[in-house]
């Protein structure tokens, strides 16, 4: 039988692992060969939390009022019952018809408030690397400062809802197969433990009356080889569950050409002329940011060229590239004379119920102002407040703004940035829809404008890799500068392994191959599978290459 109980000890024994639980404690995970994996460390770990509002945890079984007590249901399915003070909670163990374990945690408390239910691995062995779908993918230590201490909310930054844990001739995995765009995230050790995962499962906001949380699933499986091996049972699935084969026969058939992506644009048409020289303008697609009449990041949703960008517009089309000029999915001016009516759907900070907003003045990014009354006033810096893509009134409008700029300046793609800002919000079921859910509704109506339009994204992710065609990536919390420990990233493509199929990543920003850290942003991009890109402002930069740019026009024209 694949599980046996005596008295509070749970053997699990399949054919893929073995793992012995005391309680709801895992204290033992080995593989078919008898390798420990993970399980009880030096410092003991609570095997359940709750998490509630403003970050309050709580632990179970701690308490010396804890009872523990296991239902077993079948061959293949235990429950693991307590009872707490601080609240109760239920983890169900399962092997599945592949015989992988599948630990299923739910909670319940008197006290609202409660938010999630977290999972915690322990003990994982010291020879293991995670090797996570965190900024497209990265290999690391557990201890390293890059990965270390910090939480990864799916799927703005979990851009896949599984984790591997990789030794030199294989490891294991712990899996969401989740269908259904649950909020869930996974945090990276513990004070009482460095080498240990916490998996959450959380529910939608608002969370101020929830005394229940669950109905995620983790999958735990061995495997021998390498990291493509558990990654691609999790593409597998992936691919199945989206429809895969239908979303690649919906992209625009030039798509597959692009062999350069020029980023952020500013209309320079020498460049255009220096760029047709050494590349096939059809294979170039350009990231327009400075095409609009209003100035960058003022005055959404207006969608209408300015002068300087429809020259430009008009010469790079003619030339034959591809042009994508910039948009936003989700922000509006609160000048905008839409914004009053569309206030109820301003996204909501999870817990907190603060409006959300980008604000940018004296080059900083100040809280976004809570009361309406001083909107008028602020015409001296750039505010944008966040809507819920959920709303059908917001998706609409903008696609219709959209729509009328593609008629009147014939664009065959556009480009919506912040698509990965996804996340659970205090408001977040608006029309049944989530704010990710949201997302990948608007990017699937933009899709079906006329051409059809290809649609580019900033960020990608498992969501929105359904209805765009190219996404600009972001590197690993280096968004325009460096961060102190990115030299130490070890980068694997699992993101272009996953999607690269169905939508190709760019690079963002500050990639014109200059200085030490503008080329190793160039290479970790490469490394991680991205279209060859550039970010340059003027024709020598073409015309006279660095060795960084240099080979990244051979790479594009090889």
């Amino acid at each position: 039988m694949p599980i046996t109980i005596e008295n509070k000890t749970i053997t699990i024994t399949t054919g893929r692992l073995t793992a012995i639980f005391e309680g709801p404690d895992l204290v033992e995970l080995r593989d078919p060969q008898g390798k420990l994996l993970a399980g009880r460390g030096e410092k003991p770990l609570p095997a359940l939390t709750l998490r509630f509002t403003q970050g309050e945890t709580t632990p179970l079984c701690v308490s010396p009022y804890h009872e523990v007590s296991i239902v077993k249901l079948g061959e293949r399915v235990a429950h693991v019952h307590v009872a707490d003070e601080n609240g109760d909670a239920c983890l169900r163990l399962t092997v599945d018809e592949r015989d992988r374990l599948v630990v299923e945690p739910s909670a319940h408390t008197i006290r609202r408030n409660l938010c999630a239910v977290v999972w915690n691995l322990p003990g994982i062995a010291a020879d293991m690397k995670l090797v996570a779908p965190f900024y497209q993918g990265c290999r690391q230590e557990l201890t390293h400062p890059l990965v270390a201490g910090q939480h990864w909310e799916w799927p703005h930054r979990w851009e896949a809802g599984f984790v591997i844990l990789q030794g030199a001739g294989g490891g294991f995995s712990v899996s969401s197969f989740d269908a259904h765009a649950r909020p869930k995230a996974v945090s990276v050790g513990r004070d009482e433990q460095a080498n240990s995962l916490s998996f959450h499962s959380e529910v939608h906001g608002p969370a101020h009356d929830s005394v229940a949380v669950g109905s995620l699933a983790w999958v735990i499986d061995t495997h021998e080889g390498d990291w493509q091996e558990p990654a691609g049972v999790y593409r597998d699935w992936l691919h199945r569950s989206v429809g895969a084969g239908e979303l690649r026969r919906r992209r625009p058939d030039w798509v597959g050409d692009i062999r350069l992506a020029l980023q952020w644009a500013h209309n320079d048409l020498a460049v255009l002329d220096a760029l047709s020289t050494v590349i096939a303008p059809a294979k170039v697609l350009i990231h327009q940011s400075g095409w609009r009449a209003d100035p960058y990041d003022v005055n959404y949703p207006e969608y209408t060229a300015g002068e300087a960008g429809q020259a430009y517009l008009d010469k790079a089309t003619a030339m034959g590239f591809r042009v994508m000029p910039h948009g936003n999915y989700f922000a509006i001016d609160p000048n905008h004379p839409a914004f009053p009516r569309l206030t109820d759907f301003v996204a909501r900070q999870f817990g907190t119920q603060r409006l959300m907003a980008w604000r940018w003045k004296n080059g900083g990014c100040p809280a976004p102002p809570q009361g309406f009354g001083t909107l008028t006033n602020l015409r001296d810096e750039k505010l944008m407040y966040y809507l819920h893509t959920g709303a059908s009134v917001w998706r609409r409008m903008l696609a219709e703004k959209i729509a009328a700029a593609v008629a009147r300046h014939r664009l065959t793609a556009i480009f919506v940035d912040q698509t990965l800002c996804t996340w659970n919000l205090d408001n977040a079921l608006v029309e049944n829809l989530s704010m990710v859910e949201g997302a990948v509704a608007l990017t699937r109506e933009l899709s079906e404008l006329d051409g059809p339009l290809a649609v580019g994204g900033e960020g990608l992710n498992e969501m929105t890799m359904r209805h765009q065609s190219f996404a600009q990536a972001h590197l690993f919390n280096s968004f325009h500068q460096n961060s102190p420990h990115l030299p130490d990233l070890d980068p694997v493509p699992v993101g272009d392994f996953l999607y690269g199929d169905l939508c190709k990543t760019m690079a963002y920003a500050n990639i014109d191959g200059e200085t030490p850290e503008t080329r190793l942003r160039l290479d970790i991009h490469e490394r991680l599978g991205a279209l060859p890109s550039l970010q340059i402002g003027k024709p020598e930069q073409v015309l006279r290459p660095n060795d960084a740019v240099r080979r990244v026009l051979e790479r594009a024209t090889s």
